[in-house]
């Protein structure tokens, strides 16, 4: 609604919608307007990208005004999926913008985290750390609904183009085993230039070296080192190298790639 009508005096008039004294659909822009390339974060595992929270409520903060939004979540529900009994924790959310005359803007839906068991066990990892995952996916989905973070995932932010401007040629020493990573792909401890870092093998380009070098490439097998094209990222402060692809011409021998 962009107009309020009010009677007074016999006369109906239109008052212009406002939030923080800004028009409703200048609101509606600012809230869209696309997050800078240093606020959108690669997440590790899924490889997505996505606006980290925080910068979510930044934006709210900067446009619609500290003490005109709200958000409030109903009480987590742990819903079992499949024959196996796979658990997620389940929360719904309003998120509410408040207009110049505190008339609510109220969008709402609801969000989503599994719960992780460790192998072997029947205790979670952390109900809590699902819980508050799942605020911040419900949280995020209902900015989205307000058009904030919607272009996330822009062909400006595609892994394609930011792998081919950041890749370099490594040489690196494989310190243990690979490991299975949760949605695919593998992980291992790898030393190059001297500093300890973990290196990351995304599921289809692990399924060709796993196809190509089955007995070096394997879950669980280690060689002594590798010469590979990779991508240099943070992730919680320490560095990971993403790998692309072999080194071209490399020789691969036994214990080495």
């Amino acid at each position: 609604m962009l107009f309020y009508e009010i009677k007074q005096k016999e006369e109906i008039f239109l008052k212009e919608r406002k939030v923080n004294g800004i028009p409703i659909q200048e609101i509606w822009a600012r809230l869209g307007a696309e997050f800078p390339e240093c606020d959108v974060k690669n997440h590790p595992s899924t490889r997505q990208y996505y606006v980290p929270v925080e910068k979510i409520e930044e934006r709210l903060n900067s446009v619609v005004g500290m003490e005109n939004w709200n958000f409030v979540v109903g009480e987590p529900q742990i819903c079992r999926f499949g024959q196996s009994g796979h658990e997620s924790c389940i929360v719904s959310g309003r998120l509410v913008l408040y207009d110049d005359d505190r008339v609510p803007i109220v969008r709402s839906t609801c969000g989503g985290s599994d719960i992780v068991y460790p192998k072997e066990s029947d205790r979670p990892t952390s109900v809590a750390n699902a819980v508050d995952s799942a605020v911040q996916d419900v949280f995020k989905r209902c900015a989205k609904r307000f058009g904030i973070a919607k272009k996330e995932k822009d062909a400006n932010h595609s892994a394609g183009d930011a792998r081919n401007e950041q890749e370099k040629l490594w040489k690196a020493y494989v310190l243990e085993p690979f490991r299975a990573l949760p949605k695919g792909g593998v992980k291992a401890k790898i030393s190059v230039e001297d500093k300890a870092c973990e290196l990351i093998i995304w599921n289809r380009e692990w399924e060709e070296l796993h196809g190509r070098y089955e007995k070096q490439f394997s879950i669980g097998s280690k060689i002594n080192e590798i010469s590979f094209y990779g991508v240099e990222k943070k992730y919680r402060g320490q560095m990971q190298l993403e790998f692309v692809r072999l080194a071209t011409g490399t020789q691969n021998r036994q214990g080495a790639a």
